[in-house]
């Protein structure tokens, strides 16, 4: 499409990554039908541009978490595949975007731990992990060894929400590190939130120890967010933020909040 805010890769058979605004999508299709994992927040139509991509019909999209930088585009779809807590904040646009140009009377069905979406020959399980958002799901592709992890497994893991209260802790990213190893035999690789390119499976393994290690007692620095950032991020209370690096892992999150 001429002019675009949208452009894209093809990943592999079926599977394409989709740059636009917000987050990054990914266009997944089976024999069936295409899904998009994910819409951004961009007011031009991503799912005429995914339409571009495959002569399967795509009318659905899935979301990893109600953000809105993962929700705003799903008014351009017949339905939408979300968890029962990120339909409580999905359709809200953040103070900075405005409403007027958000479609949100779109059909949505909630899923959980153990639904699965058939693409025809081709089939992602649900699965719950909350953190970064109380309303996080992954979904797993074993047919390409795929995990979708939307934010909670990505190059930076942030688990500080927008208000104050509460923040997630980090002892229940280390369980839902633990409950993705438990699948780790169906998959290689993960597409996350904000990618350019696949990150390989065994990145879940090394959070889980980085996890294991804040809880422990490990040292970390304090995090100050990079100034001029979008007023809808901003966190109060930063003394209480900290920044974690350990390998090729790093971690946000509240002091308050680790369990040790």
């Amino acid at each position: 499409m001429e002019n675009s805010v949208f452009s894209s890769r093809k990943l592999d058979d079926n599977t394409w990554i989709i740059f636009g605004e917000g987050c990054t999508s990914y266009l997944v299709v089976g024999n069936k039908m295409g899904l998009m994992v994910d819409s951004g927040f961009a007011t031009e139509n991503i799912q005429k541009y995914a339409q571009t991509l495959t002569d399967k019909p795509v009318n659905h999209v899935i979301n990893t978490h109600g953000h809105f930088d993962h929700t705003g585009g799903n008014g351009w779809f017949q339905h939408a595949y979300m968890s029962a807590k990120a339909l409580e904040i999905a359709k809200i646009p953040y103070p900075s975007l405005d409403p007027s140009k958000y479609r949100t009377d779109y059909v949505v069905t909630v899923v959980g731990d153990g639904d699965v979406i058939d693409l025809g020959g081709r089939r992602l399980e649900v699965l719950e992990i909350p953190a970064h958002a109380p309303s996080s799901i992954a979904l797993l592709d074993r047919s390409e060894k795929i995990l979708f992890s939307g934010d909670e497994v990505a190059d930076l893991v942030v688990l500080v929400w927008m208000q104050d209260e509460p923040q997630p802790y980090v002892e229940q990213h280390a369980l839902n590190m633990e409950k993705l190893l438990r699948q780790r035999d169906g998959f290689e690789r993960i597409c996350w939130g904000h990618a350019v390119g696949f990150l390989e499976g065994d990145l879940v393994k090394r959070y889980l120890e980085h996890d294991e290690l804040i809880m422990a007692g490990k040292e970390t620095e304090p995090w100050v967010p990079l100034p001029g950032g979008p007023a809808d991020f901003f966190m109060p209370q930063p003394e209480f933020k900290r920044k974690s690096g350990y390998l090729d892992t790093q971690l946000v999150f509240d002091l308050r909040y680790i369990k040790f």
